[in-house]
């Protein structure tokens, strides 16, 4: 969770910064760098995922803040985690 919060996480923008990724890009969509927020929110190659968190949810699945916050939704993100990586 704490990952998550500081984008210090397994994904190629943090692992680019630290040189551990040739590129930021999202390996997925190859559109924009693969943070943390286009991973929960926008990439396309998990939007499947991103309307059945948002479902589960409801309202609050819009920004990283709603979604890391609360008991349920975070229980809700470490599924979608799970369920794309």
């Amino acid at each position: 969770l704490i990952q998550l919060c500081t984008g210090h996480i397994l994904l190629n923008k943090h692992l680019h910064r630290i040189s551990k990724s040739p590129s930021p890009l999202c390996p997925s969509c190859k559109k924009q760098e693969e943070s943390v927020h286009h991973f929960l929110l926008s990439c396309p190659t998990y939007a499947r995922h991103h309307t059945i968190i948002k479902a589960k949810i409801r309202t609050r699945a819009h920004s990283l803040k709603d979604l890391l916050n609360g008991e349920k939704n975070i229980k809700e993100v470490l599924k979608f985690i799970v369920c794309t990586k």
